[in-house]
């Protein structure tokens, strides 16, 4: 029995040890914690990367008094550029012009890459709807909406978080026609 004392009591004192203890206890949460902060940075570059493309497609349309299909296919691929080296396939992309009349909001012309184009003189679908602080009644207004579905490697991690293992980040862009009033689609 005395000798079971002297080794509980040689056990508390020793200090030997005891960082890599402490290490291999701490080092799950320091490993958590990086891979969190690069998925997170991640995140904040391709968000960025669809906020450029749904301000580039918007400008692009802006800045024509007209635009035919092959310009359009050539402003697709322009946001197509701007999303790469992420998966592109993961883009949808809706470009829609709205005009604003005095009985309310309808949608001159629209075009979509993997995603619904709005129809014609119908009301712009929900989140397209043109604010009232730039709606002025006999303008038009192109309204650009790139959205990315994003998946992390960390998916299953994060679903059992947050509940989700996919993010769609979206970005809208408003901007009223730089030659004129209008903007026709030449097909």
């Amino acid at each position: 029995c005395a000798r079971l004392g002297r080794l509980v009591r040689r056990f508390a004192v020793e200090r030997r040890g005891v960082s890599a203890v402490e290490f291999a206890l701490i080092l799950p949460l320091m490993l958590v914690i990086y891979a969190g902060c690069g998925e997170v940075t991640t995140a904040l570059i391709v968000d960025r990367k669809v906020s450029r493309a749904a301000s580039t497609i918007s400008d692009l349309v802006a800045q024509q008094s007209s635009v035919s299909a092959a310009a359009m296919n050539g402003i697709f691929d322009a946001t197509t550029a701007i999303l790469e080296p992420y998966d592109v396939s993961l883009a949808k992309v809706v470009l829609v012009v709205v005009d604003i009349t005095p009985s309310g909001q309808k949608v001159a012309w629209s075009r979509a890459r993997r995603d619904t184009a709005a129809r014609v003189n119908a009301p712009p679908p929900a989140g397209l709807a043109v604010p009232s602080t730039l709606a002025t009644v006999g303008d038009e207004v192109v309204v650009g909406r790139v959205t990315y579905a994003f998946t992390s490697p960390f998916a299953n991690v994060m679903k059992s978080i947050t509940g989700s293992g996919v993010y769609n980040l979206q970005h809208v862009f408003y901007l009223k026609p730089r030659q004129g009033k209008t903007i026709v689609y030449t097909g």
